[in-house]
């Protein structure tokens, strides 16, 4: 029987206590129980640190990082498992990117509308 892999995007807030080479270390762990469990990891970007809307766990500002990664469906209830875990994390959701609308093609300019005149 085959496992069936689903391709997921995952966006997580690392704290971000730290120099930019921990940054980059924390956010390469991240791949680790992906692979572990099965997993190959499609794409992985920093997106950089950021303000918080909201303190979350006495952190104001976060280090944002995506990933889009494709998993075993059965095994990912324990990669957030395994993410809950991770006193590196601050917050993290993960998206079935199957599911994710398609990133909007450029529209052109829209025309101008006509002239009105008094009549």
């Amino acid at each position: 029987m085959t496992t069936k892999h689903g391709i997921y995007e995952a966006l997580f807030i690392l704290r971000s206590a730290g120099t930019e080479q921990e940054l980059s270390r924390s956010a390469a762990q991240l791949e680790e129980p992906i692979k572990r469990l099965g997993g190959r990891i499609d794409t992985s970007q920093s997106m950089g640190r950021r303000r918080l809307a909201f303190r979350i766990s006495k952190q104001a500002e976060g280090h944002y990082h995506l990933m889009r990664f494709s998993a075993p469906t059965d095994q990912l209830r324990e990669l957030e498992r395994l993410f809950r875990l991770n006193d590196g994390i601050v917050r993290f959701m993960i998206l079935n990117a199957e599911e994710l609308p398609a990133p909007a093609a450029a529209s052109p300019e829209p025309a101008a509308a006509p002239a009105r005149g008094r009549n």
